[in-house]
């Protein structure tokens, strides 16, 4: 029955020198898909949902009101997948996440503000001097 799953597991063995918990006899089994992002093939199954909608917006747009064929609608289509692939790529929440409204209410980008340079000396020090 074993045999059945052996293209699902690797089997790894401890060098002869190597001391472990385990006998230097035993093996470890690990699942070759662990870690792996689900896909269809080179696609990653994250990418489905934004591509169809890719498609029918494109379609609806560009044969529907525009009336320029599959032929373009195809064109287009592909362009913006692509474009939308490597924009998001293997790890989407780098450029996704920049959209997003971060936790927490009381958010400021620095603790110092800009003081024009074209101020008079004096209100520049009262600006710079100031609390907030």
């Amino acid at each position: 029955m074993l045999s059945h799953f052996s293209s699902l597991v690797t089997v790894l063995e401890l060098p002869l020198g190597a001391k472990s918990m385990f006998s230097e006899r035993e093996t470890i089994k690990v699942n070759k898909i662990l870690g792996k992002q689900a896909g269809f093939g080179p696609i990653p199954a994250s990418q489905i949902m934004p591509w169809l909608a890719i498609i029918t917006i494109s379609y609806f747009i560009f044969d529907g009101l525009l009336g320029w064929g599959i032929p373009k609608v195809a064109v287009i289509s592909f362009w913006l997948i692509l474009s939308w692939w490597f924009v998001t790529g293997k790890d989407p929440d780098r450029y996704v996440n920049r959209f997003r409204k971060p936790k927490g209410k009381n958010w400021m980008s620095g603790g110092a503000i800009y003081v024009s340079p074209l101020f008079p000396r004096d209100t520049r020090k009262k600006l710079k001097n100031k609390k907030y």
